[in-house]
């Protein structure tokens, strides 16, 4: 029976090794590519997607309810509650997103690649489950340069940039209660580095100094959500799951460096003349509170349907104390997922799992009073892997964030999710070797 079981963990990891690798081979064949979206400048940047699994996002994004014995949904931390106690799941990703930002007078196309998570999820009793996960929190990514003229000193050119963003570990637990309730938190440790800077620049004038000024925000706090699941079967084929979700408000503590300087020369060549101002001190980012809800139909391992609501009050995001001007975002979703015969052992595209969704989202940017819109549409696959539970994910999305009204900036993008998750069995005795 040992033997049996330290042949499996081999296997396992083996597993995860490979997974690890091709994961971190098509992040670094990207690694150079440009990040670049000018809207990632308001508040903590772009936020990553609440369901980081790609079978999620092959559906839309659907989070709040969805579960199952091999599905490790962050989203909803009640869900590992389902997940198979005698199994121990790996799922990593990583994707690519090419993207055309357009006004009303001119267009550009930029694309970014980016390892996105990973995570693992097992049980530690029939009634207890944990996770543990790496994933982007929010990216900042963006450079602008504008060109002026003022009467006495000729031509001048700003620009903005920033990069950098926040992630988070979390440790997850769920608890099931009764038959049909789980319950479950996430403890989140949040992290990282932003930095963003103006430069002001005067090529057409010998005498005039440029100034440069940035600020560079490090964040290390903890932060916590929560979750609620409600299963039952109706009839002899038939699931309906309802999830709740909660993210608590926080502040999360951090160090705020702030600099200025003056400068000469030009974008290509410059020459660092003094440094006017350079501190340090200790700062703190109140995130809002946000709820979610969602329901899921789902017959046997045929076919599941479902949709999500989520909400989140980013009106009292403040920074130091002092708000943004940015609005509560909402976001609804809706999604499916089909497998014609999931026991098919004389076709392998009739066990391979099909999926499409959709979203509409009301995002917290508030620019110049419009609020910007974000709708988009995503299909997905999971194809098995040969006499296993494992299966190599395949999501892709089509959407546009904002608009060429009142001189904005419209993101049309095509987005490919590609993920690997790695389903074992533990202290179960092979019958065949």
């Amino acid at each position: 029976m040992q033997a049996e079981i330290e042949a499996m963990k081999v296997a396992f990891f083996k597993n995860v090794l490979i997974v690890t690798l091709l994961a971190m081979l098509g992040a670094t064949a990207f690694a150079q590519a440009d990040v670049h979206s000018p809207y990632s400048m308001f508040g903590v940047g772009q936020l990553a997607d609440k369901s980081m699994n790609v079978r999620l996002k092959g559906m839309g994004g659907l989070a709040n309810a969805m579960h199952g014995v091999g599905l490790a949904n962050t989203g909803n931390p009640a869900s590992y509650a389902k997940i198979d106690s005698l199994a121990f799941l790996f799922d990593a990703g990583f994707y690519f997103k090419n993207a055309t930002l357009s006004t009303s007078t001119n267009s550009e196309r930029s694309s970014n690649a980016s390892f996105d998570h990973v995570d693992m999820a097992f049980g530690l009793a029939s009634w207890w489950k944990v996770a543990i996960g790496v994933q982007p929190y929010s990216t900042l990514g963006y450079k602008m340069v504008v060109d002026g003229l003022d009467e006495n000193a000729g031509g001048y050119q700003t620009t903005f940039e920033g990069a950098g963003g926040l992630n988070r570990v979390l440790l997850g637990n769920a608890f099931k209660i009764g038959k049909h309730f789980a319950v479950g938190v996430n403890a989140n440790y949040v992290f990282g580095d932003s930095e963003t800077v103006t430069t002001l620049l005067f090529p057409d004038s010998t005498y005039r100094m440029g100034t440069r000024r940035g600020t560079d925000l490090m964040v290390s706090s903890f932060k916590f959500d929560y979750g609620l699941m409600f299963d039952t079967k109706m009839g002899t084929d038939y699931h309906l799951s309802i999830g709740l979700t909660y993210d608590h408000p926080v502040k999360l503590g951090g160090k705020q460096t702030s600099f200025f300087r003056t400068i000469a020369g030009d974008s290509e060549v410059e020459y660092l003349i003094d440094t006017i101002l350079y501190s340090t001190h200790d700062t703190k980012l109140t995130m809002p509170q946000g709820i979610g809800f969602g329901v899921v139909l789902q017959k046997n391992k045929r076919w599941s349907v479902g949709a999500d609501f989520n909400w989140t009050q980013w009106s009292k995001f403040a920074r130091e104390g002092a708000t943004d001007t940015l609005s509560d975002a909402w976001r609804v979703a809706v999604g499916a997922e089909f497998t014609p015969t999931y026991s098919s052992v004389s076709n392998y595209f009739r066990r391979a799992s099909y999926r499409i969704g959709g979203f509409y989202e009301h995002t917290y940017l508030n620019i110049n009073g419009i609020n910007l819109s974000k709708i988009g549409v995503s299909a997905g696959i999971a194809m098995p892997l040969p006499r296993t539970l494992s299966t190599v994910n395949l999501a892709v999305e089509v959407g546009r964030l904002g608009t060429k009204e009142a001189s904005l900036v419209q993101e049309s993008y095509f987005k490919l999710d590609v993920g690997i998750s790695v389903f074992e069995h533990w202290f179960m005795k092979r019958k065949y070797r």
